[in-house]
């Protein structure tokens, strides 16, 4: 039996409890029409009073990183930037990027296998920079944290990751196929549901910024309770003892789960929280009883 297996199968014990939770943000542990819920809040909360620590990991870059401590709070780790990025509260531990050279050398094959496509980037060096958008590039969010820019300025010295788009390909499609000529040594190839493809450096993925958590405090993969919905947290859900699928995941997705909760906006989070700890469940009626508030109430933010 291979460790993978073996620590899959550890997980499904009934008596099984993880040491560390890895979440997925948007569309997971956070409603992507109302926001974080207070259910969802609470569950995080009480896992820590429990001593397990919760650690949201999100592709939103770090550009974003004030919206998302105002969302999620101030404390705790947190992996952005599709597992390139690691914080401590605002502290950072870990970062990673792909020289401006190595980008080109990729994007160069893509253009020359796919065809004409829109690029956008995240700088790797300036994390208070907008997210650069050549134009045309059809970005599903406001703008307030994102400029238009021509081609060639697309890409700094550093780059976190960058974005494909194409009208004639479908994103799951575009992603296969840019994987059948850029390998994992040369990149990280990705997509979370929003209508373009993601580009990583080699050694980042949602996977890679857990097992920097990991081995920092010293847990074993067996130990990791894992939450999403979308392709980018499948490397996630194969290195994590246990793995939950959102009601609502892609398919690929809910294939590769271990189990599976119901969606974000129905508190799936909670609930399954709820399944693991009697004593959370009793809190949860009356969490999710509570009428949505005002604050709560808004459309998922800009990645």
């Amino acid at each position: 039996m291979t460790d993978l297996a073996a620590y899959k199968l550890a997980a499904r014990s009934p008596k099984w409890v993880p040491k560390l939770v890895a979440t997925d943000l948007d569309g997971t542990y956070i409603c992507l029409e109302h926001g974080l819920s207070d259910a969802n809040r609470a569950a995080r909360v009480f896992l820590e009073t429990q001593g397990i620590p919760v650690v949201p990991v999100t592709g939103r870059g770090p550009r974003l990183l004030d919206l998302t401590r105002r969302e999620i709070g101030e404390g705790g780790l947190l992996i952005m930037g599709q597992g390139g990025v690691v914080y401590d509260g605002r502290t950072l531990l870990h970062r990673e990027f792909m020289s401006r050279d190595h980008a080109e050398h990729i994007l160069r094959l893509i253009h020359s296998r796919i065809g004409t496509v829109r690029l956008g980037a995240e700088d790797g060096a300036d994390f208070e920079a907008p997210l650069r958008l050549e134009h045309g590039f059809t970005w599903p969010y406001g703008m307030d944290e994102s400029v238009h820019v021509e081609s060639d300025d697309i890409l700094g010295s550093e780059v976190l990751k960058f974005f494909v788009q194409s009208d004639e390909v479908p994103v799951d499609e575009l992603a296969a196929r840019i994987r059948e000529f850029i390998g994992p040594d040369d990149a990280y190839v990705t997509h979370s549901g929003i209508g373009f493809v993601e580009i990583s450096p080699p050694n980042v993925s949602k996977a890679a910024g857990v097992q920097y958590i990991c081995d920092r405090f010293g847990i074993e993969h067996d130990a990791v309770l894992a939450f999403g919905d979308m392709p980018n947290d499948l490397p996630m859900f194969a290195s994590s003892g246990r793995a939950v699928a959102m009601g609502d995941a892609h398919p690929l997705v809910a294939e590769a789960a271990d189990d599976t909760a119901s969606d974000a906006c129905d508190l799936g989070f909670a609930r399954y929280i709820a399944g693991l700890f009697p004593e959370f469940a009793d809190q949860l009626p009356a969490l999710a009883a509570r009428p949505e508030t005002e604050e709560a109430g808004h459309c998922r933010p800009p990645r």
